[in-house]
Parts: structure tokens; sequence; C-alpha cells
């Protein structure tokens, strides 16, 4: 999303101080670290989800037995980031707790307001709404990371409203963007 942003020339950090930037960036880097790794831990280290969900949706491209040697290249290139990260031999509690942390410090920063810095999303809430969408919208078989993120009701409300305002989906739309548009 950022860097669709970017490329189309729109900064989202153009109204921030240095001192609102260099907080926003220690932001991005924390879900960054927390709920980019907690993903790719439920994807690829936990064998339910692994099984059920990304072995078949990562090898369905490919026929067989590609397929089969793609997805176990695939795992194998990510834990060895994830060991490498520390979080391969993690418990699946530590991890919770590493993202209810992690949506606690976010929760905490947005408070009520209706981005994380300001009237005008930046950068920062372009990432969480990634992270917070995909948690929320993707079926998989245990809810734990849902339940987590819903435990913070201003996150929820941050990832429905840049959805609604900005990637409403137009029923019937024949455009080329994906029938997503920015509302006015």
């Amino acid at each position: 999303i950022i860097g669709f942003a970017n490329n189309k020339g729109i900064s989202l950090t153009s109204d921030l101080d240095s001192s609102q930037k260099a907080d926003m960036r220690a932001y991005m880097s924390l879900v960054n670290n927390v709920m980019g790794n907690a993903e790719l831990y439920f994807s690829w280290i936990d064998e339910v989800t692994l099984n059920e969900v990304t072995s078949p949706r990562f090898s369905s491209v490919y026929p067989w037995p590609l397929n089969s040697l793609l997805t176990w290249q695939k795992k194998r290139q990510i834990v060895k980031k994830l060991s490498a990260l520390g979080w391969a031999n993690k418990s699946l509690e530590e991890v919770l707790s590493e993202v209810e942390t992690c949506c606690r410090a976010l929760s905490e920063r947005l408070d009520a307001a209706p981005y994380f810095f300001g009237s005008r999303p930046t950068e920062l809430d372009a990432l969480v709404f990634g992270h917070m969408f995909a948690i929320l919208t993707t079926p998989l078989p245990t809810n734990q990371l849902k339940e987590i993120v819903k435990q913070f009701p201003n996150l929820v409300r941050l990832s429905e409203n840049i959805e609604r305002d900005y990637f409403e989906k137009l029923n019937g739309s024949d455009s080329d963007n994906g029938n997503f548009v920015k509302l006015p």
C-alpha cells in the first residue's frame, strides 16, 4: 500500500514534523517486526494452518511435483528467516503474547483519534491497515490472531474506516482498478 502511494507521487507524511516521523518509523518497525513475523509464524510454522491453508494456496498455481518442491523450499526459507530473528522456536503462546503487546501499544497510540497522527492517514495507518485487514478477513483454522485484534476496537475501527473510505468496492463497476475507488 505504501509503495503504491509513493509510486503515485502521494506523500502520506508531508504533514508530519521530524519528531512525528521518528515516532511513526518506530511504530512501523514494531508492526513489521511483530505482526509480520507473527503472520509468517502462523502461515509457515503452525502445522494446522500450513497444511490446511498455506500449502494449498501457495502450491495451487504450480503443477505436481513442482508444487510440493516449491512449497517445501518456501517453508525452509521462511523458517530460516524466522530462526535468524528468534521467532521459529517461540511457542504459540509467546507469539500470541507478542501480538497482544503490539496491538496494545498501537491501540494506546491511536486512542480515539481517526488516524495515528491526526486527521489524515500516514504510512503507519496504511501498514497497520494491511496487517489488521488480513488478520480480520482471512479465514484460518484458528481465530487466535483475530480474537486478539478484536480486543482493540479502535484498531478494528481504523481498519474498517480505511477500507470504507479508500477501498470501497463499486457494485457492477467495470473499472480497470480492481473495482476499488477512493471516495471523496
